[in-house]
This record gives C-alpha cells, sequence and structure tokens, in this order.
C-alpha cells in the first residue's frame, strides 16, 4: 500500500511554507493555477493580499497559499492526482 504524507483535512501549508522561509530551504512545489502547476525555488516572501496568504519565490513566482496541492512531498489529504 503506498502512503504519503498529508497535512489534515482544513490544514494548511502556512507553517510549512513559513519554515521553509526562516530556514532558506529549496520548496518543491505543485499547485492550482488552472490545472496542476509545477514551481521550484526558494521561498522569497511570504505576505497578505486582500485577505489572503501568498508566497513568492525567487523567480518572482507568486502562489497563493491556499492554493497548493503539495510542498516538498507533503499533500494537502484533499489532493488526489498521482
Amino acid at each position: 500500500m503506498d502512503t504519503r504524507e498529508t497535512i489534515p483535512t482544513g490544514g494548511s501549508f502556512y507553517p510549512l511554507v513559513m519554515d521553509l522561509f526562516q530556514k532558506k530551504q529549496k520548496a518543491a512545489i505543485l499547485y492550482d493555477d488552472n490545472g496542476v502547476t509545477r514551481a521550484n525555488g526558494f521561498i522569497e516572501s511570504v505576505f497578505e493580499r486582500e485577505g489572503k496568504q501568498w508566497l513568492k519565490l525567487d523567480d518572482q513566482t507568486e502562489i497563493r497559499i491556499d492554493k497548493l496541492y503539495a510542498v516538498n512531498g507533503t499533500f494537502s489529504s484533499d489532493y488526489s492526482e498521482c
């Protein structure tokens, strides 16, 4: 049986994002951008815009944290692709 690490239903990637940002560690991300999209890089900043939390990668890609499917092998519990 395959298993994978997931965040709890209703949980957020915010703590993981902040940990990677503070430790200056590389992030491998899957997120929703009108389909599953992959991004990689160092998190340059974490900020709020219009009441939503965002991250910005070193290549200037901005991603809403609530649109994340996976970060460094940890998946959203409701992500079913793979």
